[in-house]
C-alpha cells in the first residue's frame, strides 16, 4: 500500500488530510491514483488507514479511516555515527531508518578519515539525508522519520549529550570482549525497568579511541561487544539496532 507523509499531525478517524505539493505531485503525476483508493498516512507519531478522496498535482486529500498498530520500536534509538568515508553514511542512515533508529546523530571522531564540511554542501547534503530518511520511513512503514541531525565534533557531541540524557548508553568497542549488548541491555531492564532512550555509539572505519571510550564512560556509557567478529562501520550500527530489540523482546 503508498504511504505518505503528511505535514501536520492527524486529529484521528474521520479528518480530511490535506498532503502537500511534493507527496501531491507524487500521488497524481508518478503514482496516478484515484479518488477512492487506499494508502496510508504517517504523520510522525502515527500511522493511518486513509481513502483518498482528491488526487491532484496541486492538492491531494485523504479521508482517515482507521489507525494503524504503532510500528515503532519500545525504545527510541539513537545511533551516534563514528563519520564515515564516502556515501557510507547515506547507506547507514536509510538501514538504521528500517531497523527502527528515531535518529541519527553523524560525529567526527579521532579515527574519522571523512572531516566535517566547511561549505555550502553541507546544506544540501542534510537535505539529502533527510530524503533517505523519509522514503526508508515510508518503505518500511514507520509511523515516525527519524531525524538526521547536522554533523558535529566530538566535543559538541559530548556537549548535545550532556543537554540530551539518555536511559542507557552503550558504545560498540572492539576492545570489549565480556560484555556483550544483549547482556547490557538486560542487566539494565531488570535493575531500572525498560529504557525508553537508548544511546548506541558506532565508532568510523577505525573504531573508538581509547580517549573517547573513556569520556564516554565518565558520563555514564557502558562499552559493550557486538561478537567476536570485527564489524565495519556501517554494519556495527545495524547489528547493535537489532541486538537491541531482540534483547527488548521486539524480534
Amino acid at each position: 500500500m503508498h504511504r505518505f507523509v503528511t505535514e501536520e499531525r492527524i486529529s484521528g478517524v474521520g479528518e480530511e488530510v490535506i498532503l502537500g505539493k511534493e507527496e501531491s505531485a507524487h500521488a497524481s503525476k508518478v503514482l496516478r491514483l484515484r479518488p477512492g483508493e487506499n494508502v496510508q498516512l504517517i504523520d510522525g507519531e502515527n500511522r493511518y488507514d486513509a481513502a483518498l478522496t482528491v488526487v491532484s498535482s496541486e492538492e491531494t486529500r485523504a479521508r482517515v479511516t482507521a489507525l494503524c498498530p504503532s510500528p515503532e520500536a519500545p525504545a527510541r534509538a539513537v545511533l551516534w555515527q563514528g563519520l564515515p568515508k564516502a556515501d557510507k553514511l547515506e547507506w547507514i542512515i536509510q538501514k538504521s531508518t528500517e531497523l527502527g533508529a528515531w535518529e541519527i546523530w553523524p560525529v567526527e571522531m579521532m579515527r574519522s578519515v571523512a572531516r566535517l564540511g566547511k561549505n555550502d554542501r553541507d546544506a544540501k547534503k542534510r537535505e539529502r539525508f533527510s530524503r533517505i530518511a523519509l522514503e526508508a520511513a515510508k518503505q518500511s512503514g514507520r509511523a515516525h522519520v527519524p531525524e538526521v541531525r547536522e554533523a558535529v565534533s566530538f566535543e559538541n557531541g559530548l556537549k548535545r549529550l550532556a543537554e540530551e540524557p539518555f536511559d542507557l548508553i552503550l558504545i560498540a568497542w572492539e576492545e570489549e570482549h565480556a560484555l556483550p549488548l544483549s547482556r547490557a541491555v538486560e542487566e539494565y531492564r531488570q535493575s531500572h525497568g525498560e529504557p525508553k532512550r537508548v544511546l548506541i555509539v558506532i565508532g568510523p572505519e577505525g573504531g573508538v579511541d581509547e580517549t573517547e571510550q573513556q569520556r564516554l564512560a565518565a558520563l555514564g556509557a557502558r562499552s559493550v561487544t557486538l561478537g567476536p567478529r570485527i564489524l565495519r562501520t556501517e554494519t556495527a550500527g545495524l547489528c547493535a539496532l537489532a541486538a537491541l530489540w531482540t534483547a527488548m523482546g521486539e524480534m
